[in-house]
């Protein structure tokens, strides 16, 4: 038994379904399956109820599920416990970010606090938000930069320095191209080409047109880029990260507001219980402040 399945399994009640882990864990739901039930076979138990939609634990599997969070904690409690004998060496700091850095001006703050603090052996990686979760689930990352929406299943604390807004994109001769705003109820209706699925923008897409009734018709998702030469010849409608329109053109399509507007914050966020390195707080302090 390793560590990494511990964490399987973690992941798979904190997500609540295998699909949801796997994404989590950046896996295919097939391999993350096979790695659960290996486990189960050299336990000789059974650790989860798979008669039920929603991955449910069985009575021995609520027991290793603890189990396996007291081990985990102790484990990053003994590597905190021997940090102070690391000191001679350069203070270590990995940043995962979402593609965002252009959009949020980031590239030139980043540069700067490797300037302020060249003791600091700083390192940041792009991805996506499944492969942002899993670094910081296994500790890859000290912190991780993405829209705060991301973190509502993951025990996390976050500070916010920046915010953006939802807006909807519609073809320019739309029939609610001319006017100040667009109602979410106005888009009853509409054919709509949305984000990724595995993406926050998508997830908060889904919940807010849900939440005011709209009867939804996905006609594909995609990348920003793609999405945009989408609506612009008609193809349907979206909604997307204002910021985007600082890094691609809108040609033949119209960015409205959404009345009320919907704010989107973009936070700096690492695990809840974490031990907070120097070089963690200086970060922190620099970003946010700067």
């Amino acid at each position: 038994m390793t560590f990494e399945q511990l964490n399987d399994v973690i992941a798979v009640v904190e997500n609540e379904t295998f699909l949801e882990a796997a994404e989590c864990r950046n896996i295919s739901q097939s391999t993350l399956s096979k790695k659960i039930m290996k486990l189960e076979r050299e336990l000789d138990i059974t650790l989860f109820d798979r008669s039920r939609r929603k991955a449910s634990l069985t009575e021995a599997g609520s027991v290793f599920y603890q189990e396996a969070l007291r081990l985990t904690e102790c484990y990053a409690g003994m590597l905190s416990k021997l940090e102070p004998y690391r000191k001679n060496k350069k203070q270590k700091l990995c940043i995962g970010t979402l593609p965002i850095l252009t959009q949020y001006d980031l590239t030139a703050r980043l540069k700067s606090f490797t300037e302020t603090y060249p003791q600091i052996d700083f390192s940041f990686e792009e991805a996506e938000e499944a492969e942002l979760l899993v670094g910081l689930r296994q500790k890859k990352y000290d912190y991780i930069i993405a829209r705060e929406n991301l973190f509502s299943k993951l025990g996390c604390v976050s500070y916010p320095f920046t915010e953006d807004e939802l807006v909807a994109i519609l073809p320019e001769n739309h029939r609610l191209a001319g006017g100040p705003f667009v109602r979410l109820s106005d888009l009853a209706g509409e054919r709509f080409i949305f984000m990724n699925s595995y993406t926050s923008v998508y997830q908060l897409c889904i919940q807010l047109l849900n939440e005011a009734g709209i009867m939804l018709e996905i006609i594909r998702t995609g990348r920003v880029e793609s999405i945009i030469s989408g609506v612009a010849v008609g193809e349907g409608v979206s909604l997307l990260a204002k910021s985007n329109f600082r890094i691609f053109q809108a040609d033949k399509v119209k960015v409205l507001p959404l009345d009320p507007p919907q704010t989107i914050s973009v936070v700096l966020a690492k695990l809840a219980g974490t031990t907070e390195t120097e070089a963690m707080r200086n970060f922190a302090e620099y970003i946010c402040e700067n």
